[in-house]
C-alpha cells in the first residue's frame, strides 16, 4: 500500500473517532433535517365491482412501472387463541402454489416478467402483490389472480413453511429483542385479539391443520372484505377493465363477514423480567395501550412519538445513547392499529445497566409533559416525519402501500393529501396534551435479559416486579406463565 494510502486511510479513522467520540462525549453532531420535498400527485380514483371489490387507482404515467396490491381487511386478529399463526400462514402460502401452478412456477413466470411476487398477513390485514413494468400488466394480473382466487394450499407446502417458521421462531426466542416483542404483546393485549403472535408459537403452529386454513381463507378471503389497488403507469378506465376481467367472478364463499372488532383485553399496568440467564444484552421496555389509527389524537401522537424515540436526535437517543453511552439506540414507536395499538420506549443495553435505563426511559417518558416540545425542536420533528411520507410516495409501490393503509383502516383517499399539512399543524399544546393523555403514568415494563445482573437494583425503582424464568415463559397465556 502506498504512503498516500496509509495516511488517508489514518485520517478517514481519525475523522470517525473524532465523531464518535463527540457522540459518546455528549456532543450531537446531527444536522438539521432537511426540508422535505414538495409532495404533488394526482388524486386517486375509485369505483366498487358488483361483487364488492372496492377498486383504487392512482395514475402515476411518469415511470413505466406498475405495482397491484389486493389488500384483505382481515389478518392475524382473527386467529383462534390456541391456533395463533393461521393467517400468517394462509398469507405466505399464497405464493407457496395453485391448482394450475406450483411454487417454483409461480416464481419463474412472474421472474420472467422482470418482476417481484409477494403475499403475507399481518394484525388487521393480509395482502398479495405484484410489481412490474406496466406492458407486463395483463400476465402479471394473470399470475396475481391466480395466487390470490385458485391457491392449492398443499399439504407439502404447508409442511415445508411451517418448518422454516417454528425454525425462526426458536432463534428469535434466544434473541432479548424478539423476545421482549412477543412478551409486549400479552402485556399490553393480553387475551384480546391482537394478544397472540401474529407469527404463531411453538405450540399453536403445530396445531394447524390443512382444514384451519382452508376456512381461514373461505372466511376473510372475500371481495366485499378486499380492496385492488393499482398504482403506477395505467388510467383509470384500464384499471377498470383489468379488475373486472380478473377478479370480476369472484364470488364469497359464505355468508357476508366484518372484520373483526379486536380489543385489548384487559389491561393493568405490571412489571415483568423475563429472565434469560444466558443473555448478552438486555431489552428494556416501557409500553402500555394508545390510539386508533382512527383517533383525533393521531397526528400529535406521531409528531410526540418523533420527539420522544424516532431518530438520532429523539429525546430518548439523546439521554440514553448520545449523552450516557448506555446503548448503541434507545426508540419509540406508536404501533398503529383498528383497535389501540401499543406504544413502547425501548433500549438495548448492558445486563448491569439495565435497571438505570429502565429509570431513565421513564423519566423522559415524565418530561414529555414537564418540557414541552417547542420551537426547533418541534420543527424538527415535523420536518423528519414531512420527510420521510414525502419520501414513501416517490416509489409506485411505496404510493400503494400508503392508499394500502387507508383502505385497511376504511379511512378516505383525500387523508393522502392531509398527512403533511396535518403534522406541521400540530403544536406544541397538542403534544404535550397527548403525552399527558397516553405517555404517563400508569405504564408496564418489560426486561428481557439476565436477571441476575440487575435484579436488585431495578426493585429499588419497581418493587412490584414479577420475575419469570425463560424455561417457564407460555406466550399462549396471558400471565405468560406455564401452568404446573
Amino acid at each position: 500500500m502506498r504512503n498516500g494510502q496509509v495516511h488517508l486511510l489514518l485520517a478517514l479513522f481519525c475523522f470517525a473517532l473524532g465523531q464518535y467520540c463527540f457522540a459518546i462525549g455528549g456532543v450531537d453532531t446531527t444536522p438539521p433535517p432537511a426540508a422535505p420535498h414538495p409532495v404533488s400527485f394526482t388524486q386517486p380514483k375509485e369505483t366498487k365491482l358488483d361483487n364488492g371489490l372496492r377498486l383504487i387507482v392512482a395514475e402515476r404515467p411518469s415511470l413505466p412501472l406498475l405495482a397491484i396490491e389486493l389488500i384483505i381487511r382481515s389478518g392475524s386478529e382473527a386467529d383462534a387463541n390456541d391456533l395463533a399463526g393461521t393467517a400468517s400462514l394462509t398469507g405466505s402460502l399464497l405464493t407457496k402454489g395453485t391448482e394450475k401452478m406450483s411454487a417454483p412456477e409461480i416464481a419463474n413466470a412472474i421472474e420472467s416478467l422482470g418482476g417481484t411476487i409477494f403475499s403475507s398477513a399481518v394484525s388487521d390485514n393480509s395482502s398479495a402483490g405484484v410489481l412490474v413494468m406496466s406492458n407486463k400488466a395483463e400476465p402479471a394480473l394473470t399470475i396475481l389472480a391466480d395466487v390470490v382466487l385458485r391457491p392449492s394450499f398443499k399439504q407439502e407446502e404447508i409442511d415445508r413453511l411451517r418448518k422454516q417458521s417454528l425454525d425462526g421462531l426458536r432463534v428469535a426466542l434466544q434473541q432479548p429483542g424478539s423476545v421482549a416483542s412477543y412478551v409486549i404483546g400479552r402485556v399490553v393485549y393480553g387475551d384480546g385479539e391482537y394478544g397472540h403472535a401474529a407469527g404463531g408459537t411453538l405450540e399453536t403452529l403445530p396445531a394447524i391443520q390443512r382444514a384451519d386454513i382452508v376456512k381461514f381463507y373461505q372466511t376473510y378471503y372475500r371481495p366485499d372484505n378486499a380492496a385492488l389497488i393499482f398504482s403506477g403507469n395505467v388510467t383509470f378506465e384500464q384499471a377498470k377493465e383489468y379488475a373486472q376481467r380478473f377478479f370480476g367472478d369472484w364470488k364469497p364463499h359464505q355468508a357476508t363477514v366484518s372484520p373483526i372488532s379486536a380489543t385489548t383485553g384487559t389491561w393493568k399496568s405490571t412489571s415483568i423480567v423475563l429472565d434469560m440467564p444466558e443473555a448478552g444484552q438486555a431489552s428494556v421496555n416501557i409500553t402500555k395501550p394508545a390510539i386508533k389509527r382512527d383517533s383525533p389524537d393521531y397526528y400529535s401522537g406521531l409528531v410526540a412519538n418523533a420527539a420522544l424515540g424516532n431518530g438520532f436526535g429523539s429525546r430518548l437517543n439523546r439521554e440514553i445513547r448520545i449523552k450516557r453511552g448506555l446503548s448503541y439506540g434507545a426508540r419509540s414507536s406508536l404501533d398503529i392499529r383498528r383497535d389501540a395499538g401499543a406504544f413502547t420506549a425501548s433500549a438495548q443495553t448492558k445486563n448491569e445497566s439495565a435497571a438505570e435505563v429502565a429509570s431513565l426511559l421513564q423519566v423522559e417518558l415524565k418530561r414529555m409533559k414537564t418540557d414541552p416540545v417547542q420551537g426547533d425542536e418541534l420543527k424538527s420533528r415535523q420536518a423528519l416525519l414531512a420527510g420521510n411520507y414525502a419520501r414513501s410516495l416517490e416509489t409506485d409501490l411505496g404510493f400503494a402501500s400508503q392508499i394500502a393503509g387507508l383502505a385497511v383502516f376504511n379511512l378516505p383517499l383525500e387523508t393522502l393529501d392531509k398527512f403533511i399539512p396535518s403534522v406541521n399543524a400540530v403544536t406544541t399544546k397538542d403534544v404535550t396534551a397527548f403525552a399527558d393523555k397516553y405517555l404517563g403514568t400508569p405504564s408496564s415494563l418489560v426486561i428481557v435479559g439476565k436477571a441476575s445482573a440487575f435484579l436488585e437494583t431495578l426493585k429499588k425503582s419497581f418493587s412490584e416486579t414479577r420475575v419469570i424464568p425463560q424455561s417457564n415463559l407460555d406466550l399462549n397465556r396471558a400471565d405468560l406463565v406455564k401452568q404446573k
